[in-house]
């Protein structure tokens, strides 16, 4: 279980990831972000953590490829990654990093935890026969908890929605967020209470 100061520290990151999206201005290429976090080294305390997110580019021209762009390349993604066999899609590897990707997701660093992965991408909103541009900022994390963080093209803040129990009008990234949580997640040591 994530707690409450892990939660606001994520929510902050996806924050920080949407602002930086926003003074790259608009026309941006979607990118994923997986965000992951491990016992400190500087401090001796084992509740202290070190966050690190690493943001991984999507190429915008070879996402056409997918019939339902980038919902299904998560689940693309996200079946690689289960069958530990991310290689050999050709697709997948035209639109993603699969190297950096399949490092992070490997690497044995003791205590390193999937916090979350997430998605930022451009979409068109259509309100009242309008059509509107937004900005969206998509996450699942590791208690399967879902993130919303919009903002509409001109406006001055982002607006945020945690989601603690998925519902009918979640966000069609969702299922590819879920998977991928799913295939990245380590089993958790047993706590010395539970032995």
């Amino acid at each position: 279980m994530l707690s409450f100061p892990a939660v606001h520290t994520l929510t902050g990151c996806l924050l920080d990831l949407e602002a930086s999206a926003d003074q790259l201005g608009w026309g941006c290429p979607p990118f994923l972000l997986l965000i992951q976090d491990q016992p400190s080294p500087s401090t001796p305390s084992s509740r202290t953590r070190q966050v690190t997110a690493v943001q991984v580019p999507v190429n915008p021209a070879r996402v056409g490829r997918y019939r339902a762009g980038l919902p299904d390349l998560l689940l693309d993604l996200a079946a690689a990654l289960s069958a530990d066999r991310p290689a050999g899609r050709p697709t997948l590897a035209a639109c993603v990093d699969l190297n950096l990707i399949g490092d992070r997701v490997s690497d044995l660093t003791p205590g390193l935890r999937l916090l979350t992965w997430a998605v930022c991408y451009e979409d068109v909103l259509v309100e009242s026969d309008e059509l509107h541009e937004i900005r969206r900022v998509d996450a699942v994390d590791a208690d399967s908890r879902g993130y919303q963080i919009t903002r509409l093209r001109g406006e001055p803040h982002p607006v945020v929605f945690i989601d603690e129990q998925p519902g009918e009008h979640e966000p069609p990234t969702r299922p590819g967020l879920d998977r991928l949580v799913e295939a990245t997640s380590r089993p958790r040591p047993p706590s010395a209470t539970t032995r």
